[in-house]
């Protein structure tokens, strides 16, 4: 951690003299605890500093990104340490399901990355680059402790269990796949490299969205760079990511939106794989967390295939400019199958849902509100029980 914080100083050293217009700072990340303030306060926030002063191709932008993350989370999983006992994922509406208590705990969590990234040509929507190619190393430091409700009674899928501590859930001296960064004494340092191609013909304001974003990226962490603590990982990523939008209908007066109707669409297909993915890597690619309505972490096997399909609706500003109120009525399906990640037991699961987000934009970075969906697929949300209504806040949109 001091190497970190020399590298942190040093770089803010070297920038210290340069131009305030060749820097722009951003926020890419808000998570929260569901046990502080139900959810509603973040607890985790991720941002940084793009630095463009330097150009290595005329007309064209060279960036050099900085990013840092650090906050509180937690973590629950519905998988058995052993991984041969099925995790009733391929639980269908009608069969026979029974009870389990998740592995619920808690993160301290430090991340931290550097990216190059190289833009050529000039896109046909506005003042940046049509293609831009980057490659980045990402580091991330994480220390799992018992949650902050250990020993109390949770609603678990068909009824309350008991929040149990990790080592309770795990046993002691942990060595096992199914949670590798939770072997030993539960700290994982691990690092990630990315190599990513994107091509950006989207215009996005708040109130209107047109045209497309196509992103292809490849993420490999090499065990024997995620080996130092007693948590490890090893595992590649494979992900390709298509955006379409269209503005159907704006009514505007000056630069005042009073009223927009965009309908936008999202296909989503990754291939996550590896003898050891840790649980932060597992949330993202899960086919839980991509449809919207289901729960994190869960059904996350190997291949996903996902569409979100959506109409926007912005109201006007709400006397700030860029403060709006936002409708996002939506309909999601996916497909995952190939092992469940860390075991060897195959998967083969369909979710759908429909509902809607009611939201206020936040100069189009964070919109705020509540979702409501319902389940239309084959899956649970296990954290809401057996129930097909699924409700929660929401603090960004999903793409």
């Amino acid at each position: 951690m001091k190497k970190i914080a020399v590298l942190l100083f040093t770089a803010a050293v070297l920038i210290s003299g340069t131009a305030a217009s060749d820097i722009g700072f951003f926020c890419d990340g808000i998570e929260q605890h569901p046990e502080i303030l139900w959810g509603f306060l973040p607890t985790y926030i991720s941002g940084g500093m793009d630095y463009t002063g330097v150009s290595l191709l005329e007309d064209d932008t060279t960036t050099l990104r900085f990013r840092v993350g650090a906050g509180y989370i937690e973590r629950r999983f519905w998988k058995v340490p052993d991984g041969e006992t099925h995790d009733r994922y391929d639980a269908k509406p009608g069969a026979e399901v029974k009870e389990m208590n998740p592995l619920t705990y808690d993160v301290i969590s430090v991340d931290w990355g550097l990216r190059f990234v190289q833009g050529f040509f000039d896109s046909p929507t506005g003042d940046k680059d049509f293609l831009n190619v980057s490659v980045g190393y990402e580091g991330k430091f994480e220390e799992a402790r018992d949650s902050i409700v250990t020993g109390e009674r949770k609603d678990t899928f068909l009824g309350s269990e008991e929040v149990l501590s990790i080592d309770s859930f795990l046993g002691p001296d942990y060595d096992g796949d199914v949670y590798p960064d939770l072997r030993g004494n539960h700290q994982y340092l691990g690092t990630n490299f990315n190599l990513a191609l994107e091509l950006d013909a989207m215009s996005d304001t708040i109130a209107t969205n047109d045209g497309y974003l196509i992103t292809l990226e490849a993420d490999w962490s090499p065990y024997a760079l995620n080996s130092s603590l007693s948590g490890k990982a090893d595992f590649y990523q494979l992900t390709a990511n298509a955006i379409g939008a269209k503005t159907l209908y704006q009514y505007k007066t000056g630069d005042m939106n009073w009223f927009s109707l965009v309908v936008i669409d999202r296909l989503r297909l990754n291939w996550l794989s590896g003898d050891l993915v840790p649980g932060y890597v597992q949330k993202l690619g899960s086919l839980g967390r991509l449809v919207r309505g289901y729960s994190n972490y869960t059904y996350a096997t190997e291949f996903t295939a996902v569409n979100n399909f959506e109409f926007r609706l912005t109201g006007p500003s709400m006397g700030v400019n860029g403060i709006s109120p936002r409708v996002n009525i939506f309909f999601d399906m996916g497909y995952g199958c190939g092992d469940y990640l860390n075991t060897s037991i195959e998967g083969d699961n369909f979710l759908a849902s429909t509902g809607a987000q009611f939201t206020v934009s936040f100069f189009d970075f964070i919109d705020l509100g509540y979702q409501v969906a319902w389940l239309l697929g084959d899956g649970y949300n296990f954290s809401k029980g057996d129930t097909s209504f699924s409700g929660s806040f929401t603090f960004f949109l999903d793409f």
